[in-house]
């Protein structure tokens, strides 16, 4: 059952990439989902609805998008206690935040979750992308509106 719903989840993704936004959301919510949560894969889940999430905020629903990005995926990787899933997830919120122009909310997540998260992981190259990241979003938030 676990490897045909990762099976599912690879058509999924091809739908996606095909632009078939709404046949890949029913694979992942109707084929796939369930699979995993009768296993009781708690980590698949949180994969499965990253996955939804992103077909989400690539149809531009946002607030749904962020709704299961921190309400249902962060908090079962926070009790895996998966630090790495725990940062791409906070990233991806972020980056939803930003999205719908709340860049001040997405610079406080990179300066409260994502740096301490990633220098808890200790990899250079990591911590200085997320520092300039940072950067980058302090110069964006700073720019004065355009004409």
């Amino acid at each position: 059952e676990r490897s045909i719903a990762i099976a599912q989840g690879r058509i999924a993704d091809i739908f996606q990439e095909r632009g078939e936004l709404d046949e890949a959301l029913r694979i992942r919510t109707e084929e796939q989902l369930p699979v995993f949560e009768k296993l009781n894969d708690e980590r698949s889940i949180a994969i499965a609805q990253g996955r939804i999430a992103d077909i989400f905020q690539e149809r531009g629903e946002l607030d749904e998008a962020l709704r299961i990005r921190t309400e249902e995926q962060l908090p079962v990787f926070e009790k895996l206690g998966e630090v790495r899933a725990i940062v791409i997830t906070q990233v991806r919120i972020a980056d939803i935040l930003e999205a719908r122009g709340s860049v001040e909310d997405a610079l406080r997540v990179y300066e409260r979750d994502v740096l301490r998260d990633i220098e808890a992981l200790g990899d250079p190259a990591q911590i200085e992308h997320v520092r300039n990241r940072i950067a980058s979003l302090r110069a964006s938030s700073a720019e004065p509106p355009g004409d």
